[in-house]
């Protein structure tokens, strides 16, 4: 079963302000006949964002040409997402449920776009997320991804 989206709302306000909020499942369950066992796989995350754009941001990069097809907004993002991912082994004959995998996992992702000229686009980006696993084998990890991309459209 997989529902992405379950729940996803996106709201561009008047203001120039958005909202958003997502919420995802999925569940895989896998039956084995030779050890009698049930293995169940469940994922649930939920998201929660806002955002701004400043309109007309030219005093980043001055153009002469006030005659142009684009507009140079700034667009600032933040999303925080909080997803939990369990695997159950479940054996049927000893009415046994056991965890075997699966940890909780927060994430920040922020991004800023800039759009320099009608083909180039600037995005400066930073992502954290943060594992806890539920199992005691695992540790808990961290990743932290920035960086700097620039898009250049061939297309008109």
């Amino acid at each position: 079963e997989t529902f992405n989206p379950l729940i996803d709302v996106d709201i561009i306000w008047v203001n120039d302000y958005t909202s958003r909020a997502a919420m995802r499942r999925t569940r895989n369950m896998t039956l084995s006949f030779a050890n009698n066992q049930l293995t169940e796989v469940l994922s649930n995350e939920y998201t929660v964002g806002m955002g701004y754009r400043f309109t007309h941001m030219d005093l980043i990069v001055k153009t002469k040409n006030s005659q142009r097809a684009y507009s140079n907004d700034l667009n600032l993002r933040v999303d925080f997402s909080y997803r939990k991912n369990k695997t159950v082994l479940r054996k049927l004959v000893e009415n046994d449920d056991q965890i075997t995998g699966g940890q909780s996992t927060f994430s920040i992702e922020t991004t800023a776009d800039y759009q320099l000229s009608d083909r180039f686009q600037l995005r400066v980006f930073f992502d954290k997320v943060l594992n806890d696993p539920f199992i005691s084998q695992s540790y808990k990890t961290s990743t932290t991804n920035f960086g700097l991309s620039f898009r250049f459209t061939l297309t008109q």
